[in-house]
């Protein structure tokens, strides 16, 4: 009697199938991560801003001196625009111009994934007296990340007249912050 011997391998439906179910993973891999790196990324520069404001405020109270805290043009000037390199310096005559060129810290702050609005009424700077209060007018930030089709991801980080950086989120996911006085924020379109 002849007795056939089973087939050994995958017929070629069943290698399609495979393939597909393994394409579909991958995809589904693919989006997560990127969301994930996006978050992280966010949640990076959310941390290293606390830093730097922490890092500030203590330069202004055990040096005893007026720190600012600013993105500074090629002239060692404050601007307003956050996405640049942000530097903390001792500002004694209060002019928003490092004393003696002298930086105390530089912080990459957007670092190309995010970017970061101020709600200084223009001013672009933040300031500690030598006490570690806020000097002058408070302020905030708008950090705004996006990750291809996905929702923009927004945090806002408000300087108080203790010099305390408080932080607010999207918890949603809507892409707008609701403040406790009623006002919204969102990330402008670009």
């Amino acid at each position: 009697m002849h007795t056939q011997k089973p087939s050994q391998g995958f017929t070629l439906v069943e290698l399609i199938v495979i393939l597909l179910l393994i394409g579909l993973l991958a995809g589904l891999a693919s989006k997560s991560w990127t969301s994930l790196v996006s978050s992280t990324r966010h949640v990076s520069a959310i941390n290293e801003t606390h830093r730097m404001f922490a890092f500030a405020r203590s330069y202004a109270i055990n040096k005893r001196v007026l720190t600012t805290i600013c993105p500074l043009s090629s002239s060692l000037i404050c601007t307003d625009d956050w996405n640049k390199p942000v530097s903390v310096f001792p500002d004694r005559d209060n002019d928003k111009r490092p004393d003696g060129g002298k930086i105390h810290r530089i912080s990459h702050l957007a670092n190309g994934h995010l970017d970061f609005y101020s709600r200084t009424a223009g001013r672009g700077y933040f300031q500690f007296s030598p006490d570690g209060m806020s000097h002058g007018t408070m302020g905030s930030l708008i950090i705004c990340s996006r990750s291809g089709k996905d929702p923009v991801e927004i945090s806002y980080l408000a300087l108080n007249i203790g010099g305390r950086l408080r932080h607010l989120r999207d918890d949603n996911g809507d892409g707008v912050i609701k403040l406790p006085w009623g006002v919204s924020l969102t990330c402008p379109k670009t």
